[in-house]
């Protein structure tokens, strides 16, 4: 009997994506997904498959429960990799969730408000070219997978990747390009427009960014184009989905009942006085309508309906006030930025403290100081043992907001914000040559009141001067906002931005568009956009806005604490930074590491490193400890030589030489006529054992006898 064959139809496209190929391949791979495409570019090549469910979890949810996976897999890029114990991928590593991030952030804003299937994306490498960053991939591929399920998505959206390099702007740079360059810019959106933004750079003035970003929105263009054409040729059945949203008639019921009264109450203060009115005002609703909330026949009234309502009609009573009359939720003007305090230096034990005290947000960033060799290591699909030696964690702990929850471990919103303030900052950080420490920030959200992620870069910028880090240059970061009218289309007819964004802002505006850098150009950009794109034009505003804005908070960081401290502090390690002929570093290790161990168990656990080329580091707390280690050290790895010069102490005294102890274990014949002034007989009325001695080697036979004189 004749064996069946598969039969399927493929359908496959490739692209020019600015001098590289790029192509998409469907029918082939994970035919049971609503949609599933490879995307390959160059060598890189990743499954991108796109399931919706049928049916929501529940009807009464208020969010689009959206998830995207990237997956990691070590056999993509070549490797074994994972725990020696494992030998598998484990969790997402901080950047596989990155990239997730990435993503979610550039096409959440195009599904249509109100949908609430679950969505899951999930991108599964295939093959990885070590040579290009995945992230602009991850977008590409998630915006072309959903396009093809059939969902309501308003795409599709682009990415692209520019570099500044040597004077030039590279689109698709890699990753040797990026460790080389001035600025790494990751933008994606539609045509014309702008919905994610993630850059970091090396103090690049704001007119050079906006060609970086002009350079950006044409590829994004070009990259929309190329979907739209690839799309064309496969067959796209639209899917149902539910939508769980107030409708126009319940909103003006809502409307009606608070009056302009009640929703005026609630402007003017702060962040935690309008949230004590808004669950006051809220929870009136509910009761009020609680029967029609109860009636299962009427579908208009539920809870989540109801709550929406409520936040949709405070929504747009916030922005129709600001955009008329100028004054936002607590009275600020578009440029205020709420009361500031700063203070460095906090407790005695830490290495270095920074406190940035914001409006209601307040961060306390801490600075721990450690040897050359406790850098973090870096071994995920993208990184293959990449060490870093400064790391800062960004923790946000429930209590921040007020809730009554325990912490569970570290969510992918703190590795995103913390890694966002760790790119404002690392190209300030002093070289290993200058500062040979490894640094790790943390930062401890206290209290939230909107942007803590810039609050922690000033935060650690303090911080990083109180311990005397010798930073470049003082970082100061701030959060934009924006509020518009627009159409359906997302077309913006009025809009303002809004300095020093703050929660509520966050959270009923359009953007979040935060800037960080120095005095003389800018460190990091990050944005996210509730709008499905913002223009060029407003982007180019903001930008300018907030060099401003995060110069004028830097003022008061600076009259805290207006440099860094001349050395570290007293319970930080000390660290002393010799070299020796490299050849001689296996002497000092031992054979079996017997002799560095000895050294290391009778000198308080002193922390010993080398380098290849013979750069030693001591690391202690003592600086005593230190000094006698290296003297150890020096001595094991002196060769002894004619016309060397020594500070040796008497061994053994007879009546007309001595004996010198000199460096590794030898000993110096030292007879009375070499000696500098004229000594009666015997020596031992002149000199006692112990005596320390300035000797030179004048010479060394064939037997290896060493002979000193005395020199001044």
């Amino acid at each position: 009997m004749a064996t069946s064959r598969h039969q399927f139809t493929e359908v496959q496209q490739t692209f020019d994506r600015a001098g590289k190929k790029i192509w998409f391949d469907q029918g082939k791979l994970a035919m049971q997904a609503d949609a599933s495409i490879t995307v390959a570019f160059e060598d890189t090549a990743v499954l991108f498959s796109t399931v919706v469910a049928k049916e929501p979890k529940s009807l009464d949810q208020d969010f689009l429960p959206l998830m995207v996976d990237i997956r990691e897999s070590f056999s993509a890029a070549g490797r074994i990799g994972g725990a020696a114990y494992r030998r598998r991928e484990g969790r997402p590593s901080d950047q596989a969730i990155l990239n997730a991030r990435l993503t979610d952030r550039a096409i959440r804003p195009m599904f249509p408000k109100g949908m609430i299937n679950d969505v899951v994306i999930t991108a599964t490498p295939m093959a990885l070219d070590p040579r290009y960053p995945l992230g602009v991939s991850c977008i590409i591929g998630s915006s072309i997978s959903v396009m093809a399920s059939g969902l309501p998505f308003d795409g599709p959206v682009g990415a692209a990747q520019i570099a500044y390099v040597d004077g030039e702007f590279i689109v698709n740079p890699t990753h040797e390009q990026l460790d080389k360059a001035e600025l790494n810019l990751l933008v994606a959106g539609k045509k014309d427009s702008i919905n994610m933004i993630e850059d970091e750079s090396n103090e690049v003035p704001p007119e050079l960014m906006k060609k970086a970003f002009e350079l950006g929105q044409a590829e994004i263009n070009r990259c929309c184009e190329f979907q739209l054409e690839y799309l064309k040729q496969l067959n796209i059945t639209p899917k149902e989905v539910v939508f769980n949203k107030p409708s126009p008639e319940l909103e003006e019921t809502i409307r009606t009942y608070l009056g302009e009264d009640k929703l005026e109450a609630m402007m003017g203060n702060a962040k935690v006085s309008f949230n004590d009115l808004y669950y006051v005002y809220e929870k009136d609703l509910l009761e009020h309508f609680k029967a029609e909330i109860e009636d299962e026949e009427n579908l208009e009234f539920s809870v989540s309906k109801v709550k929406m309502a409520f936040f949709n009609t405070t929504k747009y009573f916030i922005r129709g006030r600001t955009l008329n009359t100028g004054k936002r939720v607590d009275n600020r003007t578009q440029l205020d930025i709420r009361p500031l305090y700063c203070e460095a230096g906090l407790f005695e034990r830490t290495h270095g403290t920074g406190l940035f005290w914001r409006g209601d947000t307040q961060v306390l960033s801490t600075v721990t100081l450690g040897g050359p060799t406790e850098y973090l290591i870096l071994d995920d699909m993208e990184n293959d043992d990449i060490k870093q030696r400064y790391i800062h964690h960004y923790n946000f702990p429930p209590f921040s907001t007020g809730e009554a929850k325990a912490m569970r471990g570290t969510g992918r919103r703190e590795i995103w914000h913390g890694r966002l303030a760790e790119k404002a900052l690392e190209r300030m950080i002093p070289e290993k040559s200058v500062f040979p420490y490894t640094i790790r920030v943390v930062s401890e959200c206290l209290s939230s009141g909107g942007s803590t992620s810039m609050g922690s870069v000033c935060g650690s910028t303090l911080s990083l001067m109180d311990a005397g880090v010798p930073i470049k240059k003082p970082v100061a970061g701030i959060a934009m906002g924006l509020f518009t009218e627009h159409d359906e289309a997302g077309n913006i007819s009025k809009h303002l931005v809004l300095n020093d964004l703050m929660g509520t802002e966050d959270f009923i505006g359009d953007m979040d568009f935060k800037v960080a850098g120095t005095r003389d150009g800018i460190t990091a950009i990050q944005l996210d956009t509730k709008l499905k794109g913002i223009p060029l034009s407003i982007v180019f505003e903001t930008i300018d806005q907030a060099f401003g804005g995060y110069n004028e908070i830097m003022d008061v960081m600076l009259e805290a604490l207006p440099a860094a401290r001349p050395q570290v502090g007293k319970y930080a390690p000390k660290i002393e930074v010799f070299t020796i002929n490299p050849e001689k570093i296996k002497e000092v290790i031992g054979k079996w590491w017997d002799i560095i161990n000895k050294i290391i168990e009778e000198n308080d656990n002193i922390k010993i490193d080398f380098e290849e080329d013979g750069t030693c580091y001591l690391t202690h707390q003592n600086k005593e400890v230190i000094d006698r280690v290296k003297a150890i050290i020096l001595e094991i790895a002196t060769d002894l030589e004619v016309w060397q010069e020594f500070e040796g102490e008497i061994s053994r005294i007879e009546d007309s030489y001595m004996f010198i102890r000199l460096p590794k274990g030898k000993s110096g014949f030292l007879h009375v006529t070499n000696l500098l002034n004229r000594t009666s007989w015997p020596l031992t009325n002149s000199f006692k054992i112990g005596q320390k001695l300035k000797v030179i080697i004048s010479k060394i036979d064939a037997t290896g006898k060493i002979a000193v004189k005395q020199i001044g």
